[in-house]
């Protein structure tokens, strides 16, 4: 913007000038964005969920942008490494991030963070939620949700649970499970799904919260029975696993989170553009058919507010959580 000090010193009609040709311009560089290509971090290894989620949306996302979005992946604490590196970069739309549930587990279970999610980060767009399923060793007699219950309240801390480590999404899913359930079971951690659902299957352990993802081939083994499934309704990779709701228990909801996010403070305009193109790349039919049919991801999409709001909501719900149960990351 073009101040007093200024006016005076170049006259009214320089100023006049200015200003007629300020908004062509602005307009010009809004929609010429972006003119090079985008990085998109993702904090954990090749492979992973959040990994397969930020390559199928930048390849779709970089058809309709008409430049490269290349995904870096800059692993380490959690995915925190890849969030402060999206944090201290320049908020001009050419710096994103690809997050997980982790984002909102990282601040309750850290003792010390350098970067906060609300004040550094800048939500984009919520891509969707992969529904967790509550899996049990069939050596447990118990049926359904209801049984398992009984079951487990009349044996307190007696039964084990796994998880992918401590601190990590799985080991508070099944915390919160405990706190609605009313139920209190012993912590085992493992270094990763697969070794917890190795366990599960081993009968180490007696249950595992895993996602859907994880968990259908699981059941296919035939040792370990699913109990109930997060999410309003069944999931088309497994309809015949009941919902939490469904099974008695509809105060319980542990879905993972993906969704986009870039440094703080970025221009409305770049904002804006990202998050109306992501709204389109998750209406795709191949994405759908990639993240949904085939990953079991509930797609919701919406607004850069809409996302801040949820955001909100699960840094607030973990940080109860890891309170109550004492939860702290290795």
């Amino acid at each position: 913007m073009i101040t007093s000090s200024w006016q005076r010193a170049f006259g009214a009609a320089l100023f006049s000038v200015a200003m007629l040709g300020a908004p062509g311009e602005a307009g010009a560089q809004a929609s010429n964005y972006p003119t090079k290509p985008i990085k998109m971090y993702v904090g954990f290894s090749p492979g992973s969920a959040t990994d397969i989620v930020a390559r199928v949306i930048a390849g779709k996302l970089s058809e309709r942008l008409g430049q490269s979005v290349v995904v870096e992946n800059r692993t380490g604490a959690g995915g925190s490494v890849a969030a402060e590196t999206t944090a201290r970069s320049t908020p001009d739309g050419y710096t994103l991030l690809t997050v997980s549930s982790a984002i909102a587990v990282n601040p309750a279970v850290y003792s010390r963070m350098s970067f906060d999610v609300e004040r550094d980060l800048t939500p984009i767009t919520l891509v969707g939620a992969l529904p967790t399923v509550l899996l049990i060793n069939n050596a447990l007699p118990a049926r359904n949700l209801h049984e398992f219950l009984q079951y487990a309240k009349s044996r307190p801390g007696q039964l084990n649970y796994g998880s992918s480590g401590n601190g990590g999404s799985i080991h508070l899913a099944t915390e919160l499970f405990g706190n609605v359930a009313g139920v209190k079971m012993t912590h085992v951690p493992y270094r990763g799904n697969a070794q917890a659902s190795a366990a599960l299957l081993g009968g180490e352990i007696n249950v595992l919260v895993d996602t859907a993802l994880l968990a259908v081939p699981s059941l296919k083994s035939g040792r370990v029975r699913a109990l109930a499934i997060t999410g309003k309704e069944r999931s088309p990779m497994a309809p015949e696993i009941p919902t939490f709701a469904e099974a008695g228990l509809p105060g319980y909801d542990a879905s993972i989170f993906f969704g986009v996010m870039g440094p703080a403070n970025m221009p409305k305009n770049e904002l804006d553009k990202l998050s109306a193109e992501l709204n389109e790349v998750l209406k795709a039919t191949d994405v759908r058919a990639r993240l949904a049919t085939g990953g079991g991801i509930d797609i919701v999409g919406g607004s850069s507010e809409q996302f801040a709001q949820y955001l909100r909501s699960e840094l607030l719900k973990w940080k109860r959580i890891a309170q109550e149960s004492g939860a702290k990351a290795d």
